[in-house]
């Protein structure tokens, strides 16, 4: 008897031939040695492709593969044939049993007729395979059976394939593994298999050396490495594949899903491959994103493909050159926006990984300026988060450009969409996404893969210029052309009031181009009743740069304010009468404020009055009153000048305390704050602590689900937004026909408006706010002494972020699963009339300033009026107090500096 050696079998080749490994591991970075071994004195149907299979062929195989394959086995070599360097002999499982035996006696394989060199065997085991034939057979087993079940086979993709069986998931035996990012997979459909190569969705693995003796290639580092890392994954395993299309090559591309995961995500974390990002439209934002995460995993590691490579940092988080806020003051086309910065500087960025419409673009050229619009009506005047990718360095064709990602900023409430610009201009089909090259990874979006499913779908849904339909040419009429065409158009913007208007460009402080979209006119505006200083203008016949007089004092100052608050804007304009020349005088208003623009000039002493054209705008008094105000304060051209007009002293008025009020400090986090700005907080206490325990408890140990409908009041387990523990809600809201509920968190004072009631719980007895003596942690806080600027939803919601920003913690926070809260000290003045406390909020590490100040330094609330004051319970009590007073001096200061809702002026609302 020949000696016995282990080996483990990598793949079955045909009912009757292994391919065998060595049982031991191989070294990290090598590759087993193969051998392959027949069993002796049997043969099997054989699977050709050519031919087509012979009866029971798969069949016979398929016993072999799922008994064997990846099992540790014992064989004994009986016989070699030199001519193909084949052993031949017996295969015994752990157990001693015979796997030749197993076969012949299923009717798997049959016994050979005597060959010369079989003859020299003994007869004894010839007999005995023999004897198990016959018995199989008089049994009708396996290929003895009187029917046989038959498929039809393909080996080429059927027509419509991919597209029938799109986004489904189909049962599939890896047949071989073709290299470390393609395989030969056989579809197991009703009556057929396909057998055809596909492409494991997302990944690109280096390529293996080839075996072929014809055309042999050396493959790419590590090439080996990945091939065997799949085969010994996937090498003829059951599997699924979700079928995503094919290549242009006619390729199936799909996404291999075995017990362990998927295997292109398992490659990746190896790295022994790479993201593939050609595949991103058929893989969808959501995949690709887990594909990259693991690339980065392997990346940080520096681990194979790699190895001493240099990643680069994460980029955001903290402001800085490359992570900043600003305010977007021009739009220069779809695709690049001229920023303002916070030190004044102005900074020109260009939207990382896409390209707005191209006049050389027949398909794209009418939608420039459609595109270029969509952008100003969105963007235009709003703060934004700037994160810088690249700065693409100067070339012939283009200036050193910064790349860069532009988020709007969020809105309070719930989410309405991607605040992403690029994002928002792709899904309206007003960009296209670019394809980088594999060296242009630095200034590619992180949402590149979002941004390519948008893309996609804009295609399906024809929108913007995917369309296909040109759009007409705009006609715009310049009213302003003559004097005989402005005399045209005068009567009619006369008898408008508040046309609307959009401007185009800043001449100076009080001259104005404006787009006049619903009368489809173009217009040179002048202020009416103000004059501004004079800027500096270029002489067309000196030559370029050559400038033909210089500027007045404070003519470039106006003309800088005029362009920072109206430029690209939209405005409201009443139309007085017209020059000679063409120009239209009149009044404009800045949507949101109630002064024109041309009494704030006068109020910040950047224009002069004039006298006639105030007269014809009626608005000479109040003209006049503005600027003698900014003559007593010595504001703009008046700084210097003496005399001009007396300075009106104002009436002081001071109000005895009313005894020293006595202030209770509370340490509290902030937990939400609604749009209107009122908030809800939690007194750090002991109850916080023992309901984060109680919450761990809970979450560990689900309470059994809800099954009837809740009623309103009703409180409920459910989990709380934003974590994976389970909180306490109260129903507010049932709808029966839905099956959904709106909930909120009694502790949190978080709200979810589409609870399903499958996800509701039972709330348990020692989860209770009685039984389990943890009270509803959340209460309602509203700011003392200042109002949030309703009259105003723009500044609103920009105020109300900003007070998000500073004072909100998650719940995860609070309950130990993550992040540090930001804790706060509150003075609880009292109680509004809606029963919500009023409350002056501090910062824990600085409680010599309160976050109310900060806020009106800010420009984001205002002080009502004593008259206002005195109609609240507990605000009455503060009329003439110091703390208004000095809360007054910061609004006053902010006001002079344009801060936040002060950015056209006073825009306070009268208060009866």
């Amino acid at each position: 008897m020949a000696p016995l050696f282990a080996a483990k079998v990598k793949s079955a080749l045909s009912g009757d031939t292994l391919l065998l490994t060595t049982v031991r591991p191989p070294q990290p970075g090598q590759v087993p040695a193969e051998r392959t071994f027949s069993l002796a004195y049997v043969s099997a149907p054989r699977l050709k492709r050519d031919e087509g299979d012979e009866p029971f062929a798969f069949q016979s195989r398929e016993q072999l593969r799922l008994q064997l394959v990846g099992q540790v086995v014992q064989c004994e070599v009986l016989y070699t044939v030199p001519t193909i360097n084949r052993e031949y002999g017996i295969v015994y499982l752990p157990n001693k049993v015979s796997v030749n035996e197993q076969l012949i006696s299923a009717g798997s394989v049959r016994v050979r007729q005597s060959t010369a060199k079989e003859s020299t065997e003994p007869n004894e085991l010839l007999d005995k395979y023999r004897s198990l034939e016959a018995a199989a057979k008089e049994n009708a087993l396996g290929l003895w059976a009187p029917k046989v079940d038959t498929y039809k086979s393909f080996y080429d993709v059927p027509a419509g394939f991919a597209n029938q069986y799109r986004n489904q998931q189909i049962d599939a035996i890896v047949e071989r593994i073709i290299n470390g990012d393609r395989a030969l997979v056989r579809f197991m459909l009703p009556g057929q298999h396909v057998q055809v190569p596909l492409l494991i969705a997302g990944v690109r693995a280096p390529r293996s050396p080839s075996t072929s003796d014809a055309a042999a290639e050396p493959g790419e580092p590590l090439g080996d490495v990945a091939k065997f890392y799949v085969e010994a994954r996937l090498l003829q395993r059951n599997v699924k594949v979700e079928v995503l299309g094919a290549s242009n090559q006619g390729v199936l591309i799909g996404i291999v899903l075995h017990p362990a995961g998927n295997i292109a995500e398992r490659l990746l974390e190896s790295g022994l491959a790479v993201v593939s990002d050609w595949q991103s439209n058929f893989l969808g934002a959501a995949n690709m994103s887990k594909l990259r995460t693991a690339e980065q995993t392997a990346k940080a590691k520096g681990i194979n493909l790699w190895h001493g490579v240099a990643v680069q940092g994460a980029k955001g988080g903290a402001e800085s050159e490359k992570s900043f806020t600003a305010t977007v003051g021009r739009v220069i086309s779809a695709d690049t926006l001229s920023l303002r910065m916070k030190n004044g500087d102005e900074k020109v960025v260009q939207l990382a990984s896409v390209r707005g419409p191209r006049q050389a673009d027949s398909k794209q050229a009418s939608y420039v300026n459609t595109a270029r619009e969509f952008v100003r009506k969105k963007a235009i005047g709003k703060h934004v988060k700037v994160v810088i990718l690249h700065t693409r360095p100067k070339s012939e064709q283009f200036e050193e450009r910064d790349m860069a990602t532009v988020e709007l900023a969020r809105v309070a409430g719930p989410s309405t969409g991607s605040s992403d610009l690029a994002a928002i201009l792709v899904e309206n089909g007003y960009a296209t996404v670019i394809r980088h090259r594999k060296d242009q990874v630095e200034d590619r979006s992180p949402i590149w893969d979002e941004l390519l499913e948008k893309e996609e779908s804009a295609i399906k849904a024809k929108k913007g210029f995917h369309s296909g339909v040109a759009l007409p040419p705009e006609r715009i009429v310049n009213a302003s052309e003559s004097h005989a065409r402005a005399s045209a158009f005068l009567p009619s913007l006369m008898r408008q009031k508040r046309v609307p208007a959009v401007v185009e460009f800043v001449n100076s402080g009080s001259r104005l181009r404006l787009l006049l979209p619903r009368d489809n006119a173009r217009i040179r505006f002048i202020l009416a009743g103000v004059t501004t200083p004079r800027v500096a203008m270029t002489s067309p016949g000196a030559g370029t740069g050559v400038v033909s007089e210089k500027s007045e004092p404070f003519g470039e100052e106006a003309q800088e304010f005029t362009s920072r608050r109206l430029l690209q804007r939209d405005v409201e304009i009443d139309v007085t009468h017209a020059d000679r020349s063409g120009g239209f005088f009149g009044l404009l208003h800045v949507t949101g404020t109630k002064d024109t623009f041309a009494k704030t000039l006068l109020d910040e002493g950047l224009a002069r009055l004039d006298e006639y054209s105030a007269q014809e705008a009626a608005v000479l008094s109040q003209f006049r009153d503005a600027e003698e105000a900014a003559q007593a304060a010595k504001k703009g051209v008046w700084k210097d000048d003496k005399g001009k007009a007396k300075a009106v002293e104002m009436p002081v008025t001071v109000a005895a305390e009313s005894g020293a009020r006595k202030k209770e400090y509370l340490n509290v986090v902030v937990t939400n704050v609604e749009s209107n700005g009122s908030f809800v907080y939690l007194v750090l206490n002991d109850s916080v602590g023992r309901l984060a325990t109680l919450t761990s408890t809970v979450t560990a140990q689900p309470p059994i689900a809800l099954t009837n409908r809740p009623r309103i009041n009703d409180l409920v387990v459910y989990p709380i937004p934003g974590t994976k523990s389970l909180g306490r809600f109260r129903v507010t809201h049932y709808d029966n026909s839905r099956k959904q509920a709106s909930l909120t968190s009694i502790d949190f004072g978080l709200t979810v408006t589409s609870a399903p009631l499958a996800k509701l719980r039972i709330l348990p007895s020692e989860f209770s706010p009685t039984l389990s003596g943890i009270p509803s942690l959340a209460k309602t806080g509203k700011l003392s002494l200042v109002k949030w600027p309703e009259f105003q939803e723009d500044y609103l919601d920009d105020a109300v972020n900003y007070f998000y920003d500073i004072v909100v913690s998650t719940p995860e926070t609070l309950l130990g699963s993550g992040g540090v809260p930001q804790k706060l000290v509150a003075i609880a003045d009292g109680s509004a009339v809606d029963g919500a406390a009023l409350i002056t909020l501090f910062e824990a590490n600085d409680i010599d300033k309160s976050i109310n100040t900060k806020l009106a330094e800010e420009g984001w609330v205002y002080v009502p009026s004593d008259k206002v004051l005195r109609r609240g319970v507990v605000e009455r009590g503060y009329v003439g107090s110091k703390e208004v007073a000095d809360l007054r001096k910061v609004i006053e200061e902010a006001k002079r500096e344009r801060k936040g809702i002060w950015e056209y002026g006073d825009v306070t609302p009268d208060e009866d």
